[in-house]
């Protein structure tokens, strides 16, 4: 038997049923059969579908081929440079395989076939030289034309000037019939070379196609020198087989890309999902299916290591010691941490949506290039209800501003992404959107409202430079909200501040409002106030709001 020595490792699946054998070799061992003896089949193998991550993507190729039974030895020279060998997975059908090696340090002793685009490339070069060849040969043909036509008129004039022969009355008629001549020799002659000038910009256009034809063909070149070769070593049966390769990059990625169009007329907000796709894994990605993924397989699996904690008291002069102790606490933690982070396993790629992973087939095939710009594409639309007001925070802005709020009823998550915000057709601007669950509240504002102005106005007089009158023990403060309606139309309006929060017994906080607020701490938010009512045309809308704090004497109020 023979043994030699292989780089790579994966997962081998052969016939029958396609059950997958994981392999992680350093030796292979090979049939009793010499492979100097087994057929050789180049193929190449360009990436059919991808499944692409927020960062990563598993790239899968295709290999299909017919084989006489017996041993034979496929060679695949096309493979990316830096393919991981730890990461590929290799499943065969109708054809059993055996050994498997990346080779990226030498190549194969007899070259592999040609790849055909680099054939291509090197005929399109030849027909752009034998273009410009073509043009030069038929502009030379006229400029001999042109050259014999001239050669022509001075054998007639010379032959006019040294035949003294004619009789007398004959020279006049002979002198017109041959000028004549001569001057259309010229005139041929002088079109000949006109046309040569007229021709000559043409050739400029055949020289750049030359220049685009050696950039493609070294581009390819390079492309080709940058890749690796797998060398599989099969057991055919004599039937059509395929071979399914696949492997993992890291320099590919994707993310979410929305379009917000608020409709106040119609009271709907569209919703257009889209999302762009990069990769620079050393090749194209040309005419592939495209599977978008939320899953991260290169994210850490497991939660952070929590360690116990325990803690002692003892004399001031043990300070030493226990932060000593405390420190040692911190370090054996992150070992643990460091060590649950090492034994977290690669995740494998969901084609399906389970659990919290989401998957998007993207329709048709697409191109992604290597390392170009970012390829944005259209996924669906989705329409939301919005509940549409201005909100005004006159403590902070002096324009109240378009908002709308709704509901994520589309079934699925609303992944994190840039947003691009219209408000009734026009552009309003960019913006970004957190991860909002299925069921969960959003939220989008849709800029200023330049005819609803707020101001917050302060007693001059009595105030400090916050508003606030001060005491040794006190604070207090009265400010006025106002809104004011420019517009011609009747807004929801909601008007919102705060008042302070006590964390602290002895700290006692009081305020009053007019008109009451409607609403107090909604979502959570201690001591934020919501006032919701209508304004119309030429309204003007105050509150007043008044704050009291008081704390023990010999305190200092720390804001």
């Amino acid at each position: 038997m023979m043994v030699r020595l292989v780089k790579t490792a994966g997962t081998l699946s052969s016939e029958p049923g396609m059950k997958s054998v994981t392999f992680a070799l350093t030796l292979t061992c090979l049939w009793p059969v010499s492979e100097a003896l087994a057929d050789r089949i180049d193929l190449n193998a360009p990436a059919s579908s991808a499944t692409v991550y927020p960062d990563g993507a598993s790239v899968t190729r295709i290999v299909e081929f017919s084989a006489p039974a017996g041993q034979h030895q496929l060679v695949i020279p096309d493979m990316p440079a830096g393919t991981d060998p730890a990461a590929l997975r290799i499943k065969a059908e109708d054809v059993t395989l055996g050994s498997v090696e990346l080779q990226s340090a030498r190549n194969l002793p007899d070259h592999a076939t040609q790849p055909p685009a680099i054939t291509a490339a090197q005929a399109s070069l030849r027909e752009a030289h034998d273009a410009v060849r073509q043009f030069d040969r038929s502009q030379q043909a006229l400029a001999t034309r042109a050259e014999a036509l001239r050669q022509r008129a001075q054998i007639t004039r010379d032959l006019l000037q040294g035949d003294s022969r004619l009789p007398a009355d004959e020279i006049p008629e002979t002198v017109e019939r041959m000028g004549a001549l001569i001057e259309d020799l010229l005139a041929q002659a002088d079109e000949q070379d006109h046309q040569i000038a007229m021709r000559e910009p043409d050739r400029q256009p055949l020289l750049e196609a030359i220049d685009r034809a050696e950039a493609e063909l070294a581009a390819l070149r390079e492309d080709s020198s940058n890749h690796e070769t797998l060398i599989l070593t099969v057991e055919a049966t004599g039937q059509p087989a395929q071979i399914a390769i696949t492997g993992f990059t890291n320099a590919a990625g994707w993310q979410p890309d929305y379009e917000l169009r608020l409709d106040r007329q119609a009271d709907s907000l569209t919703m257009q999902r889209g999302v762009t796709v990069w990769q620079s894994s050393g090749e194209d990605w040309s005419d592939v299916q495209l599977t978008l993924s939320t899953a991260r397989p290169q994210s850490r699996t497991d939660p952070t290591h929590v360690p116990s904690w325990m803690p002692r008291f003892g004399r001031p002069d043990a300070t030493e010691d226990m932060v000593m102790a405390e420190e040692f606490s911190a370090a054996d933690a992150q070992r643990g941490a460091n060590l649950e982070m090492a034994a977290a396993p690669i995740g494998a790629a969901k084609m399906s949506r389970m659990g919290i992973t989401v998957v998007y087939d993207y329709p048709g095939r697409v191109t992604v290039r290597d390392q170009a710009d970012s390829l944005r594409l259209t996924l669906d639309e989705k329409q939301l209800t919005p509940d549409v007001m201005a909100e005004a925070a006159p403590r902070y802005d002096d324009s109240a501003y378009l908002i709308a709020e709704s509901v994520n009823a589309t079934g699925e998550p609303i992944l994190p992404g840039a947003v691009t915000l219209y408000a009734d057709g026009a552009l309003v601007g960019r913006s970004q959107i957190g991860l909002v669950a299925d069921g969960d509240k959003l939220r989008f504002g849709f800029g200023p409202i330049d005819g609803l102005r707020a101001e917050i106005r302060l007693p001059e007089e009595i105030a400090g430079e916050d508003g606030f009158i001060r005491r040794s023990n006190t604070m207090h403060e009265t400010a006025t909200l106002i809104v004011e309606n420019l517009t011609d139309e009747e807004w929801p309006l909601r008007v919102v501040d705060r008042i302070p929060v006590s964390r602290q017994e002895d700290l006692r906080i009081e305020w009053s409002a007019e008109p009451e607020p409607t609403a107090t701490d909604p979502d959570g938010r201690r001591g934020v106030l919501y006032w919701e009512s209508p304004i119309a045309p030429g309204q003007t809308q105050e509150i007043v709001l008044t704050t009291d704090l008081r704390w023990p004497d010999d305190n200092e109020l720390l804001r």
